[in-house]
């Protein structure tokens, strides 16, 4: 069982909560339970027949009654009642261990499911702050502490308490004086359980904390493996994932040193209570007080008596060492929510897209500004650009528009209602984003277009792709739009990336459309293609796209350049180049040499 600190206990108690909704299942366990302890109390008595009543020719008493049954029949009885007690253990055994995984595996499920579902719930900041590959390990292999605690901890404690109590009776009945003496170790063995379970609690905690770290790095290197090789970083990157792992290696033999001690103070406790019932037994037995048969029972009970005793040792052990991993899932669940919805929170229905910012200040820390006082608005049908130099800004508007970080001071207005008086899954069905890196599943063509609304036929689908002029490569794939892209779209180009990111909040059928950079990594033919695009969706869209590609600014009906977290200047591409600010200066960088700097035709 955990020790007696308050955290351990809390945190063991919540993860059993988890068994609530199976009460069926648990019941049938603890059945299965009674069943197993009354027959394991039976097991001993065919041995005392054998050895008194058969062997020792020995009278069978039974209610004070003598029986006048012939040796050979107490022995084929003493050999069919071993083995109908031990078969029958087993089957109970097999139905047990069945309920239990079937409960466990659910309250695994359930424990994931909260915790993803957390997960999904924390602003973009908690996430900015750790590691994929640790919050991965969290997910997967931390979540097996509900069953440590349900299986191990609860139902391990109950039914060596019940064997405990049952063998306790028999073994009072049959000598008091033999009991008290297999009961002075008892209180040694509590006092080891003490001493060491909040060292294995600590120890637990550094090697699961070590291996969230390997996990991290891990997932670290393979997503970036095109860039290890580029660089020709293999060899570094070994050499600092065998760090790591070496460190996993230090803090389990740590773990594993003070488990393996603390199971060799319970066995030699343990023993020593054994070698006491020897002698003292074995006194009893010479001075005629106990039969052989008895002794042996005695024994065989005391054996008994003992392993639930051990059990209840190593159960503290196994639970507190995943209670030491339980404490990272609860660091995630209890951490919190900085962005939610509030009190009274309304729907945004089917916006117009109008957007609004009044002196936004922003910063992703502290001691950080982003951005400062930034006003501007957006009507319906508008597409507005948002340029300037790297870092000052740009993007971190899209974030703010989506709540994905909640700002400092000012207000952000969608329709004229201020963000915050929506709920956040109103808000954002009424936006389409296109990240920079357009993010695809591992899945299908067709299910990465239809990631924001899967409810859509293939018709619409196909609608979609022909919106974003990528119905004809798809076309052209051997299974089409079944046809798998990959991790992250890893099997389709840069461009055929884009334009499925494009078809996925196309059809998702939002009026405000956020692009990140969308032709950044596109040659100029396929940008051209991309703004085409953008062209024929402007009717019935406001569109907000933050790009350092001045080729899109041009094509904007309005553009705000931002420098260090303030707008600096605003105005149409014609306007900007006339002022020869900001603007113009950076035009005219990025215009081919011997080349006209006039604006294009748009």
């Amino acid at each position: 069982m955990p020790s007696n600190g308050g955290g351990s206990w809390s945190q063991f108690f919540r993860l059993l909560r988890y068994a609530k909704p199976y009460k069926k299942f648990v019941t049938l366990q603890f059945a299965f339970m009674a069943l197993s302890v009354g027959v394991g109390l039976l097991k001993p008595w065919p041995l005392k027949v054998l050895v008194d009543q058969v062997l020792g020719d020995q009278p069978l008493v039974l209610g004070g009654v003598e029986l006048q049954w012939s040796a050979d029949f107490l022995l084929l009885a003493a050999c069919l009642a071993y083995i109908l007690f031990h078969s029958g253990e087993s089957l109970i055994q097999f139905g047990s261990s069945t309920v239990s995984t079937i409960t466990t595996s659910r309250m695994i499920r359930d424990l994931r499911s909260d915790l993803l579902r957390s997960l999904q719930s924390k602003s973009m900041k908690f996430h900015d702050s750790r590691k994929i590959g640790d919050t991965v390990h969290r997910l997967t292999s931390n979540t097996t502490a509900v069953e440590t605690a349900f299986q191990s901890g609860f139902m391990g404690t109950v039914k060596s308490t019940l064997t405990l109590t049952g063998i306790f009776g028999v073994m009072l009945a049959m000598n008091a004086f033999l009991t008290v003496i297999s009961l002075i170790v008892i209180p040694l063995l509590f006092v080891c359980i003490r001493w060491y379970a909040k060292r294995i609690n600590q120890v637990s905690w550094a090697h699961q904390t070590q291996e969230g770290a390997v996990s991290s790095r891990a997932q670290e290197i393979l997503s970036s493996i095109r860039l290890v090789k580029a660089f020709g970083r293999e060899t570094r990157e070994q050499a600092d994932f065998d760090r790591l792992t070496q460190g996993s290696v230090a803090t389990r033999l740590k773990s594993t040193v003070t488990q393996n001690s603390f199971g060799f103070f319970v066995s030699l406790t343990l023993a020593l209570g054994t070698a006491l019932l020897f002698w003292f037994g074995a006194r009893e037995v010479q001075r005629g007080a106990l039969t052989v048969g008895e002794f042996l029972v005695f024994n065989a009970y005391l054996a008994m008596l003992y392993a639930p005793l051990s059990v209840l040792s190593y159960t503290t052990s196994s639970v507190q060492s995943a209670l030491g991993g339980a404490s990272r899932l609860f660091e995630v669940l209890d951490s919190e929510t900085e962005i939610s919805d509030k009190a009274g929170a309304v729907d945004l229905r089917q916006s117009r897209g109008r957007i609004e910012f009044v002196d936004v200040d922003f910063g992703y820390r502290s001691d950080q500004t982003v951005l400062s006082r930034v006003s501007f608005q957006i009507e319906p049908g508008q597409m507005v650009a948002l340029v300037g130099e790297t870092g000052g800004g740009k993007s971190s508007i899209l974030n703010l528009i989506l709540r994905f970080y909640e700002i400092r001071g000012g207000r952000i207005r969608i329709d004229d209602t201020d963000i915050t008086e929506v709920t956040r899954d109103s808000l954002r069905r009424n936006i389409g984003l296109v990240p920079q890196d357009a993010l695809l599943f591992s899945d299908s063509v067709k299910e990465n277009i239809a990631y924001g609304k899967p409810s859509a036929g293939f018709g619409e689908i196909e609608s979609a792709a022909k919106q974003a002029e990528a119905h004809d490569f798809i076309a052209k794939m051997i299974e089409g739009y079944d046809t798998q892209v990959g991790e992250g779209g890893v099997l389709l180009s840069v461009g055929q990336r884009q334009r499925i990111a494009l078809a996925r909040v196309f059809l998702k059928s939002a009026r405000i459309l956020l692009l990140d950079e969308p032709t950044s990594a596109l040659d100029m033919e396929t940008e051209a293609k991309i703004l085409d695009i953008l062209d024929h969706q402007r009717q019935g869209h406001t569109i907000l796209v933050a790009s350092h590609r001045l080729a899109v600014a041009a094509r904007a009906d309005r553009i705000l350049f931002i420098k260090a977290g303030e707008i600096v200047e605003r105005g149409t591409h014609q306007e900007l180049l006339a002022r020869e600010g900001h603007y113009a200066r950076l035009w005219k960088a990025q215009q081919p040499k011997n080349s006209l700097t006039e604006s294009p035709t748009i």
